[in-house]
C-alpha cells in the first residue's frame, strides 16, 4: 500500500454509534432514499387470516418490523429454464432501469444491485435477508452478512428461482430485501448450555402455568371449531387467544416490547 493510500485509509471517518450511513452511489437518483423504509408490520397473507388473527402471534409481528426494507424500483418478471448458465434466466423489466434486476450468477439466481454503500459503526456488520414473512411462490431470497464497518464497496440482493419454467413477477414498490445491523462479537461470545428445568423451580412453575393455560385454550378452540361447523357462527377470537401473550406481557404482568420501531431514513 502506498503512502497516499495509507493516509487515505486513516482519514476515513468513523461512524457514530447508533448510526447507519447509506451513501447514495453514483448514478442513483436523488430520490433513491424513497427506495428504503422501516420494515412494515402488515402482510397480505396475515390480513387474509380470519379476523386477522395472525397478528396476534407476537414473534411474527415483531419479526415483521425488524430493520429496514429495500424497494424494487421497477415492474419486472423472470423466467428460468432450469439450466445453469446465467443466460438461461430471462429478465423482463417494464422499462430499462439501472437498479432493476438482472441475471448474473446463473443457476436461476436473480440479482438486484443496490444504490447504496452502507457503513456501520466499528464491530457491527449488516444482515441482509428477504423481507420477513413475505410470500413469493417459486423463488426464495438468499441471506447474507456483510462487514459494513470497513468494506468499501456495495453488496447485492439475490433471489434464487426454485421452480423452472414458471413466470415470477415483482411489482415496483414491492420490498425485495430487509437489512439490519448486527454486532460482530455476539454469536462468538454466546454459549448454548443445556440444563434441566428443575434447576430453576420458579421458572419451571411459570412454564407449567403456561402449558396448562395452553391446553385449556386448545380445548376452547376445539369446541369453537365444532360450534362453527354446526352453526356457521364465527367464535369470539379474543376469548380463544391468550391476551397476555398477544399483549406481550410476561408472568409479572409487565408490558414488554412486541414490535420494533425503526426510524425512517434521514436525507443528509
Amino acid at each position: 500500500m502506498s503512502e497516499n493510500q495509507v493516509q487515505a485509509a486513516t482519514e476515513v471517518k468513523a461512524v457514530a454509534a447508533g448510526t447507519i450511513k447509506a451513501y447514495r452511489l453514483p448514478g442513483a437518483p436523488a430520490d433513491a432514499s424513497d427506495w428504503m423504509r422501516p420494515a412494515r408490520p402488515t402482510r397480505d397473507w396475515m390480513d387474509r387470516t380470519p379476523d386477522r388473527y395472525a397478528y396476534r402471534c407476537i414473534p411474527l409481528s415483531a419479526a415483521n418490523t425488524m430493520g429496514w426494507e429495500l424497494i424494487n424500483p421497477v415492474d419486472c418478471e423472470f423466467h428460468w429454464n432450469g439450466m445453469t448458465d446465467h443466460r438461461q434466466v430471462n429478465v423482463w423489466t417494464a422499462r430499462p432501469h439501472r437498479w432493476g434486476p438482472r441475471s448474473h450468477f446463473g443457476t436461476g439466481v436473480v440479482t438486484w444491485e443496490l444504490p447504496f454503500l452502507f457503513r456501520t459503526p466499528a464491530d457491527y456488520g449488516m444482515v441482509i435477508t428477504g423481507p420477513a414473512n413475505h410470500e413469493k411462490a417459486g423463488i426464495n431470497p438468499l441471506d447474507g452478512f456483510i462487514r459494513t464497518d470497513w468494506l468499501p464497496y456495495p453488496f447485492t440482493m439475490n433471489w434464487r428461482i426454485t421452480e423452472p419454467n414458471r413466470s415470477i413477477r415483482f411489482a415496483a414498490g414491492e420490498p425485495i430485501a430487509r437489512i439490519y445491523p448486527f454486532p460482530l462479537a455476539a454469536l462468538d461470545e454466546f454459549q448454548v448450555e443445556l440444563h434441566d428445568l428443575d434447576e430453576d423451580p420458579a421458572f419451571k412453575q411459570r412454564f407449567v402455568d403456561w402449558a396448562q393455560s395452553r391446553r385449556q385454550g386448545y380445548e376452547k378452540r376445539k369446541e369453537a371449531e365444532q360450534k362453527l361447523a354446526a352453526t356457521q357462527q364465527m367464535p369470539d377470537l379474543d376469548e380463544l387467544w391468550s391476551k397476555q401473550y398477544a399483549r406481550g406481557q410476561g408472568a409479572d404482568e409487565v408490558e414488554h416490547q412486541t414490535v420494533f420501531r425503526c426510524k425512517p431514513p434521514v436525507n443528509k
